[in-house]
């Protein structure tokens, strides 16, 4: 009788399955690291086959580790291969900046986008591309950091307010991204910009180049190395300043530190790609679903989460409008948007 009564109260075996996934990873978050790392390089390989000129995989592999002469060879190493390692690197740098935003104000709607961080980079950047003609390449990289750092200078002085509440805040740093966006669009307007610049805008690695890697590589690499070693002072930004301090968190330097480290990873992914957003609100999301909330594991797993979720959108934006492409910020706003509004409901009554 109390077998048949257990059947009928349990959880389903859909629930079972679920729970058991989660409860593996949050046991053993290397089992879901080495997921992520067998998907990475698949959809990757899947990004290097599918353009205008479309290749087959042995072509793909072919010109890949046996590169010669061929077309197939130019076309990758001079087109696809900078292309999805630079996809790679900003996902990184915009997953790891947004579960580094979260901890750093304790709200979950942080992200570069949804704080005008994004914004005030891609604002700086126009104007003075606009004013300095000469500009560009890695000389955009200051003034992203620029931009970046006096959005999130003024959002942190918002955060210190007790009467904002997390929700307040996030609509806050909504409203001043629309705000950035319709002075970008002024500056465009006023000076006739070029084509290339509206669709930077959009967010794209559409242009990648190897001079584009190398620029954002040091930062990615120092950064993320940076976070993954300060990971437990980091994770303590979560916890009210009191508690923070009996377990001998200096929040000042920490905080300090966890800004800059916002700023040089939002602003150096601006400077190359572009205002690409969501990546930094979804994806420490969907990592703490399914390993928890210790944010060392989910720092180490947002730097691989977040380059597959870019990867696999650029790959969704070359075929959602084939031959034709979608810029990935178009893609990444429309799973964005639904995923902001969901988040903003779980979160409601806080």
């Amino acid at each position: 009788m109390s077998n048949k009564v257990e059947r009928a109260t349990g959880p389903s075996a859909h629930e079972n399955t679920k729970i058991g996934w989660s409860g593996a990873f949050r046991r053993h978050p290397v089992w879901l690291f080495g997921i992520l790392m067998v998907l990475l390089p698949i959809v990757a390989i899947g990004n290097l086959m599918v353009g205008a000129a479309g290749l087959t995989i042995q072509q793909s592999l072919a010109a890949l580790f046996q590169p010669d002469s061929s077309v197939e060879t130019a076309l990758i190493w001079d087109v696809r291969l900078p292309r999805v390692l630079l996809a790679i690197l900003v996902g990184a740098n915009l997953a790891v900046a947004g579960v580094l935003i979260q901890a750093l104000t304790r709200n979950p709607l942080a992200s570069p986008q949804t704080f005008g961080i994004n914004g005030g980079a891609a604002l700086a950047i126009v104007v003075c591309v606009i004013a300095l003609p000469g500009l560009s390449g890695g000389r955009t990289v200051l003034p992203a950091f620029a931009g970046a750092a006096a959005i999130g200078f003024i959002m942190w002085v918002l955060s210190l307010s007790n009467a904002i509440t997390p929700l307040k805040l996030a609509l806050a740093g909504v409203a001043l991204q629309l705000v950035l966006a319709a002075l970008v669009q002024a500056v465009l307007i006023a000076n006739n910009a070029s084509t290339d610049i509206v669709y930077w805008l959009a967010g794209s690695v559409t242009s990648a180049q190897w001079s584009k890697v190398l620029i954002i590589l040091p930062f990615t690499v120092i950064g993320i190395i940076i976070t993954i070693a300060g990971g437990h002072h980091f994770g303590l930004l979560a916890l009210d300043a009191s508690t923070g301090q009996s377990l001998g968190q200096n929040a000042q330097r920490t905080g300090g530190l966890a800004s800059i480290l916002i700023v040089v990873l939002a602003g150096s992914s601006v400077a190359v790609a572009g205002p690409i957003g969501f990546v930094g609100l979804m994806v420490p999301h969907i990592v703490r679903s399914l390993v928890g909330e210790d944010l060392r594991t989910v720092l180490s797993l947002s730097t691989v989460a977040g380059p597959l979720l870019l990867v696999g959108a650029d790959l969704g934006g070359k075929l959602a409008t084939y031959p034709a492409e979608l810029p990935v910020g178009i893609v990444t706003a429309i799973l964005g948007a639904p995923a902001f509004l969901l988040i903003t409901w779980r979160n409601r009554n806080q």
